[in-house]
């Protein structure tokens, strides 16, 4: 193979910081959007309220994650090399449409069968429609990637969560608000207007995103079938790997959650697993801005600085990740209080946040090996460990219907999905290091 040119570790390194200080930076202000939207819908809504809301919520996030197939991913991995290919955009975005609307078009209809309420099938619909649009952006997203253009994926990111704040406050003004939720319950109209809010808000984000995407890709029209199930081929190994993951640290624990808890309490446990996700996203920026540098890297035969590139990554996310479960269990009740209300600290649930967050650190290392090997095309090696993740993380699933108390219950729930994580950690910086060693091995046989 011909080593591609040897792109600059330094110049690359700019390119790298420039994306992720972006992504954070448009995150930081995500953030302060979504603590007052969450704050208005947690202080109004009762906690019986919230948790149903939340049923709503994760009930379509997990046919999404079905629905993800690694689209993202791949677009950023494929495109790396030709950044400016409108050939692959196109056909990912169409294929990403298509098999978006099959899966959205399911959990509406077992929603359905399953004999749910009117107005839960209908805020499915509405919550299903924003993760569409959310599902075309991520496709622009990953073109924008590839072009170190992550700053105007952020722009309209941070320009829909400011409509869907508007329209949230809009619609508390205009109908009367939330409040009257805090007093009976979980009202099916307030439902409506806070899923409408967040539709509205995916929508102006996906358009300006296929605007920004135009504005630097020529498209070519040319729909070929041959190019989205090929396409669709390579990216099924990453979308099991997604599946797999998100079972064991976030849908399974969600689960058991939700049929050990009330309503009540199942509303605090899911404040803190948002925190832990949201903050989760830190290595999950920096990994994808540093994927088309790696990927650059291993195609070119330049193994040296991808290794150099990855022991870079490897210091700043252990940092990071002591940094957050440190302070974040030292301030942690005070933040639950700040970002929604102190009826969400739990006495009897005072280890979850902290446990959540030891959690969302150690998908910081997951991120970090995940992404490596995707580069190195590693992903299928990588899928079939997901299995024995799943496995273990299971063992301790299954011993929460012995336990005893239900404090041991989310004790169990949490370190189960810790364990899954930890396990694919561990066997990926293993497998990191044999290739890179196997590679540092022929280049010395080859010199």
């Amino acid at each position: 193979m011909t080593p591609l040119p040897n792109p600059s570790l330094n110049l690359l390194g700019r390119k790298i910081a420039f994306s992720t200080i972006v992504q954070y930076a448009g995150k930081a202000v995500q953030l302060v959007i979504s603590a007052i939207s969450l704050k208005i819908i947690s202080n109004f809504l009762s906690q019986d309220g919230y948790g149903v809301y939340a049923s709503i919520t994760e009930y379509a996030l997990f046919f999404s994650t079905v629905a993800n197939l690694g689209i993202f991913g791949n677009v950023v991995r494929l495109m790396a090399d030709r950044p400016d290919d409108g050939n692959v955009f196109l056909n990912a975005l169409v294929l990403r449409a298509v098999t978006g609307i099959f899966f959205f078009a399911i959990t509406v209809a077992v929603c359905i069968l399953n004999g749910s309420g009117t107005m839960f099938v209908v805020g499915t619909a509405l919550f299903c429609s924003g993760l569409f649009f959310d599902f075309v952006t991520s496709v622009c997203d990953g073109a924008l990637q590839t072009n170190y253009l992550m700053g105007r994926a952020t722009v309209a990111l941070v320009a829909g969560r400011i409509v869907n704040l508007g329209v949230l406050f809009w619609m508390v003004r205009h109908f009367g608000g939330l409040q009257g939720a805090g007093n009976g319950g979980f009202d099916a109209l307030q439902q409506f207007w806070v899923l409408s809010a967040t539709m509205l808000g995916s929508l102006l984000t996906c358009g300006l995103s296929l605007f920004f995407v135009g504005q630097k890709i020529k498209l070519n029209w040319q729909i070929q079938s041959a190019t989205m199930l090929k396409f669709f081929k390579v990216s099924l190994p990453y979308g099991v790997i997604f599946i797999l993951n998100n079972l064991y640290f976030r849908f399974i624990p969600d689960y058991l959650a939700h049929h050990f808890l009330s309503d009540a309490d199942f509303g605090s446990f899911n404040i803190s697993f948002r925190i832990s996700e949201v903050l989760s996203l830190a290595s999950t920026f920096l990994m994808f801005s540093a994927l088309p540098g790696l990927t650059e890297y291993i195609d070119g035969d330049h193994y040296d600085k991808a290794l150099k590139l990855f022991k870079s990554l490897q210091k700043l996310l252990i940092g990071a990740g002591l940094v957050l479960v440190v302070v974040g269990s030292l301030i942690g009740s005070r933040v639950v209080a700040l970002l929604t209300h102190e009826k969400y600290n739990i006495p009897q649930l005072w280890f979850v946040l902290p446990m959540m967050l030891v959690l969302a650190a150690i998908s910081y290392g997951y991120d970090l090996v995940f992404l490596t090997l995707f580069a190195l095309d590693e992903d299928v090696w990588f899928l079939k460990r997901e299995f024995l993740a799943l496995l273990f993380a299971g063992i301790f699933f299954g011993l929460t219907f012995a336990a005893s108390s239900q404090t041991m219950q989310m004790f169990l729930i949490i370190f189960g999905a810790i364990v899954g994580e930890s396990t694919m950690v561990v066997l990926g910086f293993m497998k990191i290091r044999k290739v890179f060693q196997g590679q540092k091995a022929v280049t010395v046989e080859e010199t």
